[in-house]
C-alpha cells in the first residue's frame, strides 16, 4: 500500500477546474474550489498546475510541460501517490500516454474529472476526487482513471484500456469492457477474471528520453483519420511536414475501404501515397484473434501496420510518444 501522507495534485484544467460565470463555462479559480468542497483534503497536498487548458485545447507541446513537470517533482522523492484532474473529452488521450510514461513509478497514478463543475450543484467533482484517493489507498502501483457513471457506481478503469466517454452518458468505457472494477464506500472492488494491461517496459526510460528534448521534434503530431464512410483521401495533406506516421481508425469488425489504390475512397490510395512521401500507415483498432475479413486481408497485404489487441487511444498514444522520441517504441 502507497504512503498517502503526502500526495502529488496536479491540476490541467478541463471541467473539474472550471466555475460557472455569466452561465458559461470559464476556466478560473476552481481548480482549488474542488479541494474545499472535500473538506479535509488539501492539508496534505502539493498541488501543481502545468498547464492550464480545456482538455479539448491540449497540444503536444503542452504534453511535455505536463509530464515533464510530474517527472521533475516527482523525482525529488517521497510522494505515495498521484492524483490528476483532467478534462473528460481527452483524458482518455492522457491517461494512454501516461500509462506509457509513468507505469515505471513504483506508485499509483489515479486520472479523475468530473462532468459537472466542482462549484455547481450536483456535481460529481468530489466524489470522482474521493473515489479516486480511496483507490490510491488500495493500490500498490499503477495508472488509472476513475469516474462516477450514470447508474450511480464508481467504475476505475485500467489508464491502458481507458476508450473516450460515451456520447450519451458521458461514462468512460474500458476496451473489451475490461473495467478493472469499482470504489464501493472507501474499497476497490477488483473485477475478477479482467487480466490488466501489461505494463510498458521501458516507461521510465521513455519518460527520461522526453525529459532531455529542449523542444519536440518538427513532425510533432501524427495524422488520424476516423473511419466514416465515402472519406475521401485526397482531403489530406499528406506531404505535410510535421507528421511521419498516419493512423487510420477501422470499424468494429476491423475493416475500412479497400478498393484499388488508384481510388481516393481506398487506404491503399492513402498507402501509396504514404509511401511516396516517406510516411507510415498503421490501422487500429483491430483483433487479433478475430478471423479476418476479405477488407482486413487487403490491408494486411498492403503491409499496412495493425495495431493489434488495443483500442485507438492507445494506438494514437503509442504513434505520438515513438513521433516525439524519434523511432517507435517498444510496448
Amino acid at each position: 500500500m502507497a504512503d498517502l501522507k503526502k500526495v502529488l495534485m496536479v491540476f490541467t484544467g478541463g471541467n473539474i477546474s472550471t466555475r460557472l460565470s455569466k452561465k458559461a463555462l470559464e476556466l478560473g479559480t476552481a481548480p482549488f474550489a474542488v479541494l474545499d468542497a472535500a473538506g479535509k483534503f488539501g492539508k496534505d497536498f502539493t498541488i501543481i498546475e502545468p498547464v492550464d487548458v480545456c482538455s479539448e485545447n491540449f497540444t503536444p507541446p503542452m504534453y511535455k510541460v505536463l509530464f515533464d513537470s510530474m517527472k521533475n517533482e516527482l523525482d525529488k522523492g517521497g510522494y505515495g501517490c498521484v492524483l490528476v484532474a483532467h478534462g473528460a473529452n481527452t483524458m482518455a488521450y492522457t491517461a494512454q500516454l501516461a500509462d506509457l510514461l509513468l507505469s515505471g513509478y513504483e506508485i499509483p497514478i489515479v486520472f479523475f474529472g468530473s462532468k459537472i463543475a466542482p462549484t455547481e450543484e450536483d456535481s460529481d467533482a468530489v466524489t470522482n476526487l474521493k473515489a479516486a484517493y480511496a483507490l490510491a489507498m488500495e493500490v500498490d502501483k499503477g495508472v488509472y482513471v476513475v469516474g462516477k457513471a450514470a447508474d450511480g457506481k464508481i467504475y476505475v478503469h485500467y489508464a491502458g484500456y481507458i476508450m473516450t466517454p460515451n456520447r450519451k452518458t458521458d461514462d468512460y468505457a474500458s476496451y473489451k469492457n475490461r473495467v478493472a472494477g469499482k470504489i464501493s464506500g472507501k474499497k476497490f472492488i477488483p473485477n475478477e477474471g479482467v487480466v490488466p494491461p501489461e505494463e510498458c517496459p521501458n516507461a521510465m526510460k521513455n519518460l527520461r528520453a522526453l525529459g532531455k528534448l529542449m523542444t519536440l521534434p518538427k513532425e510533432d503530431t501524427i495524422l488520424t483519420i476516423g473511419a466514416p464512410v465515402c472519406i475521401s483521401y485526397d482531403n489530406y495533406s499528406i506531404a505535410r511536414s510535421d507528421y511521419k506516421y498516419v493512423l487510420q481508425r477501422l470499424h468494429h469488425d476491423g475493416t475500412v475501404n479497400t478498393l484499388s489504390e488508384d481510388n481516393p475512397f481506398s487506404i491503399l490510395y492513402l498507402k501509396k501515397a504514404c509511401d511516396h512521401y516517406g510516411k507510415q500507415v498503421f490501422v487500429a483498432p483491430i483483433d487479433s484473434a478475430m478471423v479476418p475479413s476479405p477488407s482486413t486481408k487487403a490491408i494486411l497485404a498492403a503491409k499496412i501496420r495493425p495495431l493489434y489487441d488495443m483500442p485507438l487511444e492507445a494506438a494514437w498514444a503509442y504513434l505520438m510518444l515513438s513521433t516525439w522520441l524519434g523511432k517507435l517504441i517498444k510496448k
